[in-house]
């Protein structure tokens, strides 16, 4: 991986705006709200659906057989998830659950065949969210091999970055640090250094880019 552009894996399946595919998904009048803390599927699962995001929030994460979890996305609006499995149709790989109150789009296997069959284009759209998806995944896991963590967290706060046009992030140090494969110690102190640095500013569960040029300097 390009040392000066290592991506962590956060914000998968993103949909451009303008796209056709997301003009789709933005007027099926048929939507379902998760509560903060609700499960939308769960590890070893069935996948009869796959999901796009309206509004809200969503942490995609494993469980381990002694109860642990690891972080493998944090999902915001506008994103696809849960595809994978729906396209290979064996057990889901992992767990999603909403961080805030979310309102997401359910495409079963017949929305999707009616959606293709009105649109064949889409289904190109979808097959290059997939390949982004697999993409970011081996970034991930050349940034965790190969980076120190200061390096994975800078990478980690310009990513997000470009993935929302926002300067301003809204994650915990619990969560920046299961998703770049650090502890939340580690990343606290490390948050606290490139804030002295001018690079960032810290408040209550957000972190604002001051300077992200600061920040590729750490890469």
């Amino acid at each position: 991986m390009p040392k000066e552009n290592p991506i962590i894996y956060l914000q998968k399946g993103k949909i451009t705006q303008a796209n056709e595919l997301t003009n789709i998904l933005e007027s099926m009048p048929m939507s379902r709200i998760y509560d903060t803390g609700r499960i939308i599927y769960s590890q070893g699962g069935s996948p009869d659906y796959f999901y796009y995001l309206k509004k809200g929030r969503v942490k995609i994460f494993i469980t381990s057989e002694n109860g642990s979890e690891k972080t493998l996305s944090v999902i915001t609006e506008g994103a696809v998830f849960g595809e994978a499995a729906f396209f290979d149709g064996r057990e889901r790989m992992s767990s999603a659950k909403a961080v805030t109150r979310s309102e997401l789009i359910l495409i079963s296997k017949n929305i999707l065949t009616d959606i293709i069959r009105r649109r064949p284009q889409t289904a190109l759209e979808l097959l290059r969210l997939q390949s982004n998806t697999i993409r970011l995944l081996s970034s991930q896991v050349d940034s965790i091999a190969f980076l120190s963590a200061k390096s994975r967290l800078c990478g980690f706060l310009l990513e997000c970055v470009a993935q929302s046009g926002s300067n301003v992030i809204h994650s915990t140090h619990e969560e920046i640090g299961s998703v770049i494969g650090s502890t939340r110690v580690t990343v606290s102190k490390l948050i606290n250094e490139l804030s002295k640095s001018g690079a960032i500013k810290t408040g209550y569960r957000k972190i604002q880019i001051l300077s992200t040029d600061i920040l590729r300097g750490y890469l």
